[in-house]
């Protein structure tokens, strides 16, 4: 066994390791800690020198500002209260309605047959009517475009001429005529700018009033259109406008006389059609 005096060095070189471990500790930690409240105080000098520049930075563009000239700060502020100059400008829609007051005079004429044989020299002549029709269009680029023309269902009266004189008025019609149309709008002239299209005609029979003809029936039909105007612009949002359109469509009607004859004839309406009235661009969808 070792005696007690050769254990003493080897206790005092373990307690010498000890302590320079726990010295080494300390000092990592000391380290790290001087580091982190040096970087700290980097972060928070960096933040105020910023802080301060901007401010400065502002108080000078301030005080630039408070040195203009009056009336000049004046000048530059009044377009701010003009609403013509910071308002967008209206956006014109492709979408658009019209409005218009029609007179409709017709070009009639009928072929007029009885118990199967065609009248010879009878005829028929429609009443001229006027009305108002609407419009619904899409301008599909900045000249072509396409609309729907509907109207107040006018009430022509159809009477007998030539060798059906005799009869009278045969009846009256309530018809809705609507019109499928597309247009081609030439370049601008001033104000002014003329158009011309064509399509289809549609004549909706509502109902059917007896003259000397009983039993009346009259069957709705097709027909074709050629359409020529021209519309004058007053600002981006109404229109004014002449049209013209000439019509080729013609209707079949039956009945009974009053002796019982049957009655049939192809009646030839050929309206020309001249509308006066207002345009207007709707404020929804794409515009030019």
């Amino acid at each position: 066994m070792k005696s007690s005096a050769e254990k003493t060095p080897e206790i005092s070189e373990v307690v010498c390791d000890r302590r320079a471990k726990s010295e080494g500790v300390l000092g990592l930690r000391r380290f790290l800690t001087t580091a982190g409240c040096l970087l700290a105080l980097i972060v928070v000098g960096a933040t105020q020198s910023a802080n301060a520049q901007g401010g400065s930075a502002t108080a000078s563009g301030n005080e630039e500002r408070a040195t203009r000239n009056p009336q000049r700060d004046e000048s530059e502020r009044e377009p701010d209260s003009d609403p013509q100059i910071i308002g967008s400008p209206f956006k014109q829609s492709r979408w658009f309605t019209r409005v218009g007051y029609l007179v409709v005079p017709y070009h009639s004429s009928a072929r007029i047959a009885t118990n199967g044989e065609t009248v010879s020299g009878g005829t028929a002549q429609a009443s001229n009517n006027m009305t108002v029709t609407f419009d619904a269009g899409y301008e599909i680029t900045k000249n072509i475009s396409a609309s729907v023309t509907l109207g107040i269902p006018p009430k022509p009266h159809i009477t007998g001429e030539g060798a059906v004189a005799n009869l009278g008025m045969l009846g009256k019609v309530r018809y809705g005529p609507a019109f499928f149309t597309g247009q081609y709008r030439f370049p601008k002239i001033g104000p002014f700018r003329p158009y011309v299209g064509g399509g289809a005609a549609y004549a909706i029979i509502f109902k059917d009033f007896d003259g000397s003809v009983k039993q009346l029936k009259v069957n709705n039909n097709w027909g074709s259109v050629l359409q020529g105007g021209v519309e004058y612009e007053v600002n981006s949002k109404y229109t004014l406008f002449v049209d013209f359109k000439e019509v080729w469509l013609a209707v079949n009607a039956h009945g009974v006389l009053s002796d019982g004859t049957n009655v049939k004839a192809r009646v030839k309406l050929n309206p020309s059609l001249v509308t006066v009235g207002i345009k207007f661009h709707l404020s929804f969808g794409r515009g030019h």
